[in-house]
């Protein structure tokens, strides 16, 4: 695996934002399959019920969302991330003691960077300032895919 997403990318894929046009673009330029563990799925879900509960989209939206998601990985477009969760933990644990206090990275954020590292991910998607720096500091090119001009940094 080469290339790591972090969920609020994802997102935007399957539900209508101001960025998700250019989350669709930028997915489908780089013609890869995208690599998701359950934290994904989890999240994806998650943020997508929390939607409904605001009031930003009904239960019909949030569904064929899901299913759209589901279809994905059906289809091969996303494919399952295996984690092993005591070592991603630990390597969580480890960026958040090494540099939470100059990155204010929270928890799920730096559990992501530890599943792309351990993973052997080389690129990491994220728009979050906080998270690209935390996972640039991990040693991973970091990119924003809604950035003028998308490119890695390290």
């Amino acid at each position: 695996m080469k290339t790591y997403y972090d969920t609020g990318v994802l997102l935007k894929l399957y539900t209508e934002e101001a960025e998700s046009e250019a989350a669709r673009s930028f997915v489908t330029q780089r013609k890869e399959p995208l690599y998701l563990s359950s934290l994904h799925t989890a999240e994806c879900t998650s943020a997508l019920r929390l939607k409904q509960f605001r009031g930003e989209c009904g239960p019909a939206p949030v569904a064929q969302a899901l299913a759209h998601l589901e279809e994905d990985f059906r289809e091969g477009v996303c494919k399952v991330l295996p984690v092993d969760w005591e070592a991603a933990w630990s390597r969580c644990s480890i960026l958040s003691g090494a540099h939470a206090a100059a990155t204010g990275c929270r928890t799920l954020d730096s559990l992501h960077v530890a599943c792309a590292v351990l993973s052997a991910a080389e690129e990491f998607i994220t728009s979050d300032e906080r998270q690209r720096l935390l996972a640039s500091l991990a040693g991973l090119r970091v990119i924003n895919p809604f950035a003028q001009n998308p490119r890695s940094v390290r």
